[in-house]
């Protein structure tokens, strides 16, 4: 493996959109091909414009895997409001079962609102992070994890927080030295994973 950790490049979104659905299944979630399409670019292009550090690997010309993050000692992204404003635009013309479509806007109603009851807004974060099954396990998102933590070290961040699922990804987070805060409810994890939990953690940075 020859990988190469560059920062993220408009390019790279559709190669990012495909690894977000491979990990999470929006294609098997979702029974409209419409609104399953717009779940997979709510969730990625909101993580992307709501961060303000983006950084790939990249094998062999293609995208192995990527970390989005908020540091929140850095510049902060402008494009939230317009990016908001275009997902309700989208949202009132999207076809589709009617059921599904409501279902979507609840649950992410309800998630927003019970993990904002566990954390503050505002916080630098691990946004969004994916790394291709076949590159797990190589040590490939320690690294780009690495990167981001020195960023906000740098930068004078006390702590970094991030959320998961207790199905998914946490022991890879308690392995490379995040601590548990609070287990919340979400129907977005109930959704992607059946008995899914989930959990905040944190990072202490000082």
């Amino acid at each position: 493996m020859s990988e190469t950790f560059r920062e993220y490049r408009d390019c790279d979104y559709s190669e990012c959109e495909e690894l977000v659905n491979q990990a999470w299944g929006f294609d098997q979630i979702f029974s409209s091909q419409e609104l399953s399409k717009f779940a997979k670019h709510i969730y990625t292009k909101g993580s992307c414009v709501s961060s303000n550090y983006r950084m790939v690997v990249e094998d062999n010309g293609r995208v192995a895997g990527f970390i989005f993050g908020l540091n929140t000692k850095s510049s902060k992204p402008g494009r939230n409001i317009i990016f908001g404003l275009g997902i309700l635009w989208k949202l009132m013309r999207l076809k589709g079962d009617k059921s599904e479509k409501r279902k979507l806007i609840d649950a992410i109603n309800h998630h927003q609102k019970n993990r904002y009851e566990v954390v503050d807004k505002g916080r630098s974060e691990i946004v969004l992070f994916v790394v291709s099954k076949e590159y797990q396990g190589k040590g490939v998102g320690k690294r780009l994890w690495s990167y981001f933590k020195k960023s906000c070290i740098d930068s004078g961040v006390d702590s970094v927080i991030v959320e998961t699922n207790k199905l998914g990804a946490s022991s890879f987070y308690e392995r490379i030295g995040f601590v548990h805060l609070s287990n919340f409810d979400s129907p977005l994890h109930e959704l992607a994973t059946e008995g899914g939990q989930a959990c905040m953690y944190e990072y202490k940075c000082k």
